[in-house]
């Protein structure tokens, strides 16, 4: 909420004059109703305004609108706010502007009207930002993260919370700090980049281990069972359920926070649910539903109904999973939550077969209401900065256009549903074209690859029979008649010269052995069109070798008939090496891979094995490379594995028919 500072001392004196400062006690005290609190709080309101001093008067505005706001006494806080910000821009006290905004801010958020909520955050903001006030400013930036997280403007949400974390380090804040990065890490676990996630949950745990012992709260416990959300997303299941039973094992938990007690309790039946133990899962399950039902929880007993559901679904019990769904809908149309009310239509399609189709329906049509005004929003936020208070009165406009475009979006649900599933059809069409004519390239491709090297061999081929010729019938036949012809002359001289003379016929001799031994090697080593395929391979992997600057080791068996290997299969294998060579160039950092080709149970088996840094299969996303690598295995009816570890290198391997 909002904050104040400290009033002239002469004013203080002011103050011990009238009952301002018992009233507001009286409004704090827990001794009385709500209502007799907020008329203390009405009566507080009523002396600030008698005061002379400005300064006075908007010290006490400040404390009024905080209390009214925590009375839920919406009239009060309304015009108390409002004069307290009037007061403040004529005094042009850029604090207390800040602080009045601040109070709309939070006044707001309460009551979800988001976008109110960013755009009073906002000039809370520049006003605290303008006067160098960092711990006020931190906490804005804190706010509007927290507000574009919850619409999805997850980048926007990054860049708010990391500025403010830059500031909270340098106040040396760590209770601050743990509230940042456990919302940093609630944000990447939406993103589905797990491993950062939880990485910034555990940075939340240690600046919560230098937080005063008073303050920590059931933070610890929050931040664990987070953690166990994100093992939950990534199915790490044994994970999951030790973070939330790290998390149950706080003894007070119980007593003091009974809401989360039952939260953990249900997390722990659901993961052990999905985890297919179902010891004693109905029985935690109705045990959390009871809790959240006597604490009035609505959000909470939705989730328990939702879980049960799903669970009775598993049991093929129907009527039972159609009875907690459909009470899990009504109960989150109830108090208007589109995210449950989501979740659930997407369940209710799932165990309500005949309704399925009208769950379906209203499910795209509420996403597709959600996502346009969640766009709507984004786009309000990116202009707040540039507007005033008139952008209040233009959000009730649009409130009105908004429920307009629901009442016209419900006649049309009919045709948009058709033109959904219409588009979807043509769009598996083209997918289904698209695969058959790449598939008929890439034949052409390997054919003309194939030719390529066939026309190379053969030239090759004619080329050395050609030099074997010109040795064995030009060359070789010289030098043997000139041998003869030195070996015939009848050299007289002394013996040295006779010797040399010998010596040098030797030699011819020797020279003429040599160029048979080299004429017929030439003649005999001919290319076999089986090694062709495997020739293609053994380019492509020198040429990546040079790239990548690393050593390599290539094995294919040599009882491998490349003739009985389909053009369509040749072209995926070749097309598979390639990109895995380029992942290697590009992440692996290796400086050696093994690839071997291979028969098994007459597949082909290809191994592509190298010594980099690795990655976390499960948690990493699969990126476009991978992915064609996978659909070009399923293309050829193969089977497509990949295993790595970090700093343990990666091997993917590949098995299909050759036909």
């Amino acid at each position: 909420m909002g904050c104040s500072e400290d009033v002239k001392e002469n004013d203080l004196v002011d103050s011990k004059i009238d009952n301002t400062d018992v009233w507001l006690a009286q409004s704090k005290s827990r001794k009385l109703t709500i209502e007799e609190r907020k008329k203390a709080l009405e009566k507080a309101f009523e002396a600030a305004e008698s005061k002379k001093s400005d300064t006075l008067k908007s010290y006490y505005f400040s404390k009024i609108a905080f209390e009214a706001e925590l009375l839920n006494n919406d009239p009060l806080f309304k015009k108390v706010n409002l004069d307290n910000l009037s007061l403040a821009t004529k005094l042009q006290d850029t604090f207390k502007i800040g602080d009045a905004h601040w109070n709309y801010g939070s006044y707001y958020q309460k009551k979800e009207v988001i976008d109110s909520a960013y755009y009073h955050y906002h000039k809370a903001y520049e006003s605290f930002k303008s006067i160098k006030h960092e711990l006020y400013t931190a906490n804005m930036l804190y706010n509007l993260g927290f507000i574009q997280g919850r619409i999805k403007d997850y980048t926007g949400s990054e860049i708010s919370l990391i500025e403010a974390i830059a500031i909270y380090k340098k106040l040396d804040r760590p209770r601050n700090l743990y509230r940042c990065y456990n919302y940093l890490g609630i944000v990447y676990n939406n993103l589905e980049e797990f491993d950062r996630s939880i990485y910034y949950h555990n940075k939340a745990i240690e600046y919560l281990e230098k937080v005063k012992e008073v303050d920590k709260r059931n933070f610890k416990e929050w931040s664990l069972s987070n953690i166990g959300l994100v093992y939950q997303k990534q199915r790490n299941y044994e994970s999951a359920i030790e973070s939330f039973e790290s998390a149950i094992e706080n003894s007070d938990l119980k007593k003091n926070d009974l809401n989360f007690y039952a939260r953990l309790r249900d997390n722990i039946a659901y993961t052990n649910f999905l985890n297919a133990d179902t010891t004693d899962v109905e029985k935690e399950f109705k045990y959390a539903l009871k809790i959240r039902d006597s604490l009035k929880n609505i959000s909470g007993v939705v989730i328990s109904n939702r879980h049960l559901s799903e669970f009775y679904a598993a049991k093929y019990d129907t009527v039972k999973a159609v009875q907690f769904g459909i009470e899990a809908y009504n109960l989150a149309e109830q108090v208007d939550n589109n995210r449950d009310k989501l979740e659930t239509l997407l369940l209710l399609s799932k165990v309500n077969k005949p309704k399925s189709h009208i769950y379906l329906a209203e499910y795209v049509h509420l996403n597709d209401s959600l996502q346009i005004e969640e766009r709507k929003t984004r786009n309000k936020f990116t202009r707040i900065r540039f507007e005033t208070d008139e952008y209040i009165e233009a959000t009730e406009k649009l409130t009105q256009e908004r429920i307009l475009i629901l009442i016209g979006a419900v006649f049309l649900l009919s045709i948009l549903s058709f033109a959904y599933f219409l588009r979807a059809q043509r769009a598996k069409t083209k997918e289904l074209l698209f695969e058959r004519e790449q598939q008929k390239a890439n034949e052409e491709i390997f054919s003309l690859m194939l030719k390529q090297q066939s026309k190379l061999e053969e030239g090759r081929m004619k080329e050395r029979h050609r030099i074997s010729a010109d040795l064995h019938d030009g060359v070789l036949g010289k030098i043997f008649g000139t041998r003869l012809g030195l070996g015939f002359l009848n050299i007289k001289g002394d013996t040295e010269t006779i010797e040399k003379h010998q010596v040098y016929i030797d030699e011819l001799q020797n020279i003429e052995k040599e160029i048979r031994t080299i004429s017929h090697e030439l003649k005999n080593e001919i290319l076999s069109s089986k090694e062709d395929f495997f020739k293609i391979i053994e380019d492509l992997i020198k040429q990546k070798s040079k790239l990548g600057v690393f050593e390599y080791e290539y094995i294919y068996d040599s009882t491998i008939n490349c003739d009985e290997i389909s053009d369509d299969v040749k072209i995926n294998y070749y097309r598979i090496t390639q990109e895995a060579l380029q992942n290697i160039i590009k992440y692996s950092e290796a400086n050696h891979v093994k690839i071997m080709f291979k028969l098994k149970n007459n597949n082909l088996k290809l191994v592509i094995k190298d010594n980099g840094i690795g990655f976390d299969v499960e948690g990493k996303r699969k990126g476009i490379g991978l992915k064609n690598m996978v659909s070009r295995t399923q293309n050829i009816n193969g089977i497509f594995e990949i295993k790595s570890k970090l700093n343990k290198g990666t091997t993917i391997s590949v098995e299909s028919p050759m036909q």
